[in-house]
């Protein structure tokens, strides 16, 4: 069977865990585990009448063939049409206990009604997991998210090929709104029209996070990008699923002095973590030397340094912090951010996304990280 991930890494990961089922319920784990698949009319919402869309998607370990997926009866076209891999699709009315119900079933068909399952206990609503351990009380349940992370930490060139696009664009439409910016647009202004310019792009957008110094509110609002003020619009989107975020700086008119200096603090702070970068690097090393090249600037105290992964979710694997051990692989995906919050100068931040290659790493979307956008005054 020709299955849109790696199977037999699966295999391996529930073994270690001792799970004989997978069951995946999240948008990001159903699309990772269905090749993109996802019922289209629940792409942006799951909450309809009294509670909420609840697909679940059971596949048993060395038996793909023996795999399920528990949706909505409108699901039959989509899943035709797009190929979808998985044997049998069973219809279930929009609510978690019955689709619990549904996939109870399943399972003891396949005589696993004893099985240890794994799912993913911190997104799977209470009343489909009171259902389960009703249905199945010879079960044992165990959690799902570190193996279903671990699946998808190293990147297959096709999703390094997504991530290569969409951060493009992020960086490519955030320069745009710079430096179209109007004297006198607020921040929310500025937020509506990235916003367009990501959906012009075949973006969904997400979020953006804005702040205008010297002032150091992170949200769109009636704020008026002044002139001498620095900006930075810190985006993220998404396409089939994968996230981008990207973070870059701009200033009405020319930038002073000093926030010359806080972007070139943060700009060396994040060209040191990426010349860094390899396979087999620790991120636990990582993260301390980060923080480390940060206050080597000189503007430690009012500083920030945060590394993590990126991809179907964001703060996926590879994690990174004080004694993390793991080491990074070619093919993983992260997001390196610093920042200065100075009170003089306001937000600056650089957030740039890299791929780990086999001798270093690529950027990915790094138009305009080494410069300010200088909008008219």
């Amino acid at each position: 069977m020709q299955l849109p991930f790696d199977g037999a890494k699966l295999d391996r990961l529930m073994e270690e865990a001792g799970a004989d089922l997978v069951l995946a319920f999240t948008r990001h784990s159903i699309r990772y585990l269905c090749g993109g698949y996802f019922y289209h009319f629940h792409e942006r919402f799951q909450a309809i009448a009294e509670a909420q869309y609840t697909p679940l998607l059971g596949v048993p370990r060395a038996k793909p063939g023996q795999a399920f997926l528990v949706g909505g009866s409108g699901e039959f076209g989509q899943a035709k049409d797009q190929k979808l891999w998985v044997p049998e699709i069973l219809p279930a009315e929009r609510h978690p206990a019955a689709a619990a119900r549904e996939a109870a079933q399943a399972i003891r068909k396949r005589g696993l009604e004893r099985a240890t399952i794994a799912l993913e206990r911190d997104f799977l609503p209470a009343s489909a997991m009171d259902a389960l351990q009703r249905e199945l009380p010879g079960a044992r349940f165990i959690e799902a998210l570190g193996l279903l992370e671990e699946l998808r930490a190293v990147k297959r060139p096709d999703e390094l090929d997504i991530l290569r696009r969409i951060t493009a664009v992020d960086a490519q439409v955030i320069g745009e709104t710079f430096r179209e910016a109007r004297p006198g647009a607020t921040t929310r202004e500025l937020a509506g029209t990235l916003e367009h310019k990501m959906l012009a792009h075949g973006l969904h957008f997400l979020w953006v996070f804005t702040a205008a110094g010297p002032g150091m509110l992170r949200a769109p609002s009636a704020k008026v990008w002044s002139k001498g003020e620095v900006l930075h619009l810190d985006a993220g989107g998404e396409q089939a699923g994968y996230l981008t975020d990207v973070c870059r700086m701009g200033c009405r008119g020319e930038p002073s002095a000093l926030a010359r200096e806080l972007f070139g603090a943060c700009l060396a702070t994040q060209d040191r973590v990426r010349a860094a970068i390899r396979p087999g690097a620790v991120c636990g090393e990582i993260y301390e030397f980060g923080g480390k090249a940060l206050k080597e600037t000189g503007h430690g105290r009012h500083g920030q340094f945060l590394i993590h992964g990126m991809g179907l979710v964001s703060h996926e694997q590879p994690r990174f912090g004080p004694g993390a051990p793991r080491r990074l692989e070619a093919g993983m995906v992260i997001s390196i951010e610093t920042d200065i919050r100075h009170p003089e100068v306001g937000y600056v931040k650089i957030e740039d996304t890299v791929a780990v290659t086999a001798s270093g790493c690529e950027g990915l979307g790094d138009a305009g990280r080494g410069q300010w956008a200088v909008a008219a005054a």
